[in-house]
């Protein structure tokens, strides 16, 4: 198994993509912490449903004392931290000349501000022990593409592929690894009536949208040697979404 051994860490793994990605992590040997804020019950019984290896850990990764608490936690039960996935975050929809402030830095602080705190301590963790870790960052397509009624979001998920890069910089003295990947439609509770829609069939290449395990996988593979000269990259996993320039109608 290509991560026997290793401790992972996956912050929002309760839930969607979170979950998938907890899974695959596990089925390739790594012990899991399974972090959440709001989804006690879906860590926890996915914990259960991983096994002794597996423990569901309560953080709002927005706040650094709670930050603290969580990586304490992992640290007295497993006893290093190999791997960290950042990927707890949280979206709404609402135009430009809507926001408020409060939804602005609501988003802001847990998507991105939230990416910072754990990855930063983690870092730290991982120099003191002499670990060559991995951190593998969670964005989005809408990263790179704009999209009417998300530019807190948006604006969150550039952040987090110039935070990946920097940090990779930064950090690859240490031998610490960060890449990124960059989801497009994934079928999860929040989004699966929305990719009901049959546009979606025609609105990527691949001609279907990813499952949370797909994201995982890809996880796997940035966590695991496999990797290992993949450095400060952005992987779009979105089925070729970015690839194209929508048209009103057809050219061919």
């Amino acid at each position: 198994m290509k991560l026997e051994g290793k401790v992972c860490l996956v912050t929002g793994g309760g839930k969607g993509i979170g979950t998938g990605i907890c899974s695959c992590l596990a089925k390739e040997g790594a012990s899991v912490a399974i972090n959440y804020s709001q989804s006690k019950k879906g860590a926890e019984d996915l914990a259960v449903k991983l096994g002794s290896n597996a423990m569901a850990v309560k953080a709002d990764v927005s706040k650094k004392e709670e930050v603290d608490n969580m990586i304490d936690a992992v640290l007295e039960k497993f006893g290093k931290i190999d791997v960290l996935v950042n990927n707890a975050g949280i979206s709404s929809y609402c135009k430009f000349l809507d926001l408020d402030e409060q939804e602005w830095d609501r988003t802001i602080d847990i998507n991105l501000k939230g990416m910072y705190l754990c990855s930063r301590r983690t870092a730290l963790e991982m120099i003191k022990r002499n670990i060559r870790g991995k951190i593998i960052n969670i964005s989005s397509v809408c990263g790179l593409l704009a999209q009417k009624g998300l530019v807190h979001y948006s604006a969150s998920k550039g952040g987090i592929n110039m935070l990946t890069k920097t940090m990779c910089l930064e950090l690859a003295p240490y031998g610490i690894n960060v890449n990124c990947i960059a989801p497009g439609a994934v079928e999860v509770d929040s989004t699966k009536e929305g990719l009901k829609a049959p546009a979606w069939k025609s609105f990527s290449p691949a001609g279907f949208h990813a499952q949370p395990q797909d994201i995982g996988e890809i996880a796997v593979f940035l966590a695991s040697e496999d990797s290992r000269f993949i450095w400060g990259e952005i992987i779009y996993a979105d089925g070729g979404q970015s690839i194209q320039l929508p048209m009103p109608y057809s050219l061919v």
